[in-house]
């Protein structure tokens, strides 16, 4: 229970143990919508905390993890290696549990990961080597963890300390050695085209200090952007598959009251509910499924830039500007083959087309593929071949082989026999890792169809259980609830023709009572129907908030002392929340009557444009004739104590409409049953 409610409740520690003790409070800190510089800056510390210490454990992790695998692979024709490799494994699986959990922290829906049961013995430990999610791990903390965190702190510390010291440079900039060559003065003479001029120290410094400003102003969000990035990078790479996965409720971490400016997830403490947007649900679950594409893609991608801008450039005499594009455009045709074929084939085909066309008249040197060209088209077909159908992989291999062809009827000054051996070894060497490629893609293929059937199967047999289970419920409460229930309507509806000595008064009470037994009936009838999964369940309208008042009239019809709030004008909720009203005041007045007979109950229902608010105040049960009961004891007749279900299933109602429900004693001592919904 909340502090408010704490302090509120003074007399709570009087109050008897009329109630359960498993009754589900109250979260600890009501919901409140933070404004958009408070959710601003919770983000900026979310996303620092995520960003800077990275870097430090990657290099940390890069020279562990190379080191215990370097010695374990050296070793390992002496079998040294064979046992320090399951332990490399180990470390590594360490580390990217330890990502994992810095990602959850931050707010991205990553679930842990299951792995196999460790045997024992000798054969338990070299059973480790054969879990490929290890292996996973152990590439992605070894190869691609480090440069990506090194990208993400190269650009956040510059930023940030750019934005300090251009804001700051009028306090420390007066002491640099002065050459007149300040950085404005060289803008303004090149804006104009005019000589350089000294505009003095004052201009310098508004100019840094406008700078400066800027720069801090955007750096939320570029170390929003940068943590992204290095979301996306571990949900790609460390986020379970079908084998891995374990529950939702294990991923969970985040701000439970407001949502990311920036279309994030907001993280809080351990256990809280997440709340992630759905643009960025849906950007890490895509992620999720081609992730080791995405990041092979990318590495690849940038490792054919470093080397074939600087080759081209050099070797083959290709301007600098040209070098650059053409290595771009093949590398980009590598990163548009996980998800989009077509234009992929098309950009890789035009690139390879471009480079053989302007490397033409290179003597001595490989061609018509250079070595980065072929490289960059092996990496070509084989995404294709693991990501899509043989169609395009044919379609792909067949153009290129084409265009190897007509190559050859190029003047080029190597001769013919060179590059009739480029052409030749190209378009075998493609084959081959086509032919590699269908075969990982099959493989991927059968066992994510395996993994789909067993979930399947696993979800069959899990309804099939439930639908037992839930038969069994029916026939119960068929058995027991229902044949009492007809005992007490049929008891009721004879009462005035078995005891003709009744007066009126009695009467109308009895066949109050045999009303609400034959509604009870109907109810439970259209349950039973539910329970037992039948079609042909009653489709009668359920109860709305317009119904509230003649459930408090009809509980007035037992003697009840019950005093009613409720709007006059039309109430435009949508029938899912007028239902969870209309049931909580329902159960809440059960229990008030069951538990604090002969109390006043005061219903106060009230709505806005934003919420409807729900209150069901109950006082101290009054005195009996038998005296065992005292006013303001607060103990019920009987002292009947319930389970708690009742009110457990009024907080499942309001949480699944993210509503909020306080439930506890009143100061005078009493009971409260306060709900809050949204009306939309």
């Amino acid at each position: 229970m909340n502090q408010t409610l704490e302090s509120s409740y003074t007399d709570a520690s009087s109050w008897p143990s009329t109630y359960s003790e498993n009754v589900p409070r109250p979260p600890d800190t009501p919901p409140q919508t933070r404004s958009w510089w408070s959710r601003m800056w919770h983000n900026l510390g979310r996303d620092a905390i995520l960003v800077l210490p990275g870097f430090f454990i990657s290099l940390i992790g890069f020279i562990v993890l190379i080191t215990m695998f370097s010695v374990s692979i050296a070793t390992l024709i002496i079998w040294i290696g064979a046992l320090l490799l399951p332990l490399t494994l180990y470390v590594a699986t360490g580390f990217a549990n330890l990502s994992r959990a810095r990602a959850r922290q931050w707010g991205a829906p990553i679930a842990e990961v299951v792995h196999r049961p460790r045997g024992r013995g000798i054969s338990g430990w070299f059973g480790v080597m054969a879990e490929g999610r290890r292996w996973l791990d152990l590439l992605f903390e070894m190869v691609f963890a480090l440069p990506i965190r090194l990208f993400t702190f190269s650009v956040v510390i510059p930023w940030f300390f750019g934005a300090l010291g251009g804001i700051t440079y009028f306090f420390w900039g007066r002491f640099l050695p002065y050459d007149n060559t300040d950085l404005i003065s060289l803008i303004a003479a090149w804006w104009n085209d005019t000589p350089l001029v000294d505009l003095g120290f004052g201009a310098e410094a508004t100019f840094q200090f406008i700078s400066g400003l800027i720069l801090l102003v955007t750096f939320p969000f570029v170390l929003h952007a940068m943590a992204r990035l290095e979301i996306a990078a571990i949900t790609a790479g460390l986020a379970p598959g079908h084998d891995g996965a374990t529950s939702a409720g294990k991923a969970r971490a985040g701000d439970a009251w407001g949502h990311d400016p920036m279309g994030a997830a907001s993280a809080t403490s351990s256990g809280s509910t997440v709340l992630v947007s759905p643009a960025a649900n849906s950007f890490l679950t895509r992620s999720a499924g081609e992730g080791w594409f995405w990041l092979m893609s990318i590495f690849v991608g940038v490792v054919l830039v470093a080397i074939g801008w600087p080759v081209t450039a050099v070797v083959y005499g290709m301007p600098a500007v040209v070098a650059m594009l053409l290595a771009l455009t093949s590398s980009g045709a590598l990163v548009l083959a996980v998800s989009k074929p077509i234009p992929a084939i098309v950009l890789g085909l035009v690139s390879s087309a471009a480079g053989i066309v302007l490397t033409a008249d290179v003597t001595g040197e490989v061609w018509p593929w250079a070595v980065t060209s072929i490289l960059a088209l092996l990496f070509l077909h084989l995404i294709i071949g693991m990501r899509h159908s043989w169609l395009h992989l044919v379609i792909l291999w067949s153009m290129s082989t084409v265009l190897g062809a007509l190559s050859l009827t190029m003047p080029h000054p190597g001769g013919l026999s060179g590059a009739l051996a480029n052409v030749i070894t190209t378009v075998s060497l493609t084959a081959g890792i086509s032919i590699v490629a269908v075969i990982g893609n099959l493989w991927i293929r059968g066992r994510t169809q395996l993994a789909n059937e067993r979930q399947l199967s696993a979800e069959q047999l899990a309804k099939r259980q439930e639908l037992e289970e839930r038969n069994r419920i029916a026939q119960e409460l068929h058995d027991v609830v229902a044949h009492s229930m007809s005992v007490i309507s049929v008891q009721a509806t004879t009462a005035r023709y078995r005891l003709p000595e009744l007066d009126q008064r009695s009467v109308e009470e009895f066949d109050s009572i045999a009303g609400s037994a034959r509604q009870a009936l109907t109810e439970m009838r259209g349950l039973l129907a539910i329970l037992r999964g039948g079609r042909d369940a009653d489709l009668a309208p359920q109860p709305t908030i317009d119904d509230i008042p003649g459930l408090v009239e009809a509980t007035r019809g037992s003697g009840a002392e019950v005093e009613l709030e409720f709007p006059t004008g039309p109430n435009s909720l949508n029938p899912t929340t007028g239902l969870t009203a209309f049931r909580l005041v329902q159960e809440a007045l059960s229990n008030a009557l069951r538990h604090a007979p002969g109390a006043p109950v005061r219903v106060s229902v009230r709505t806005d444009e934003w919420q409807l608010s729900v209150s069901v105040v109950n006082g101290v049960p009054g005195s009996t004739d038998s005296g065992t009961n005292h006013p303001g004891s607060g103990q019920p007749d009987g002292g009947h104590l319930g389970g708690g279900f009742g009110l457990k299933g009024m907080r499942e109602r309001v949480e699944a409409l993210d509503g909020t429900l306080q439930v506890g004693p009143t100061a005078e001592g009493g009971f409260e049953v306060k709900a809050t919904l949204p009306t939309s």
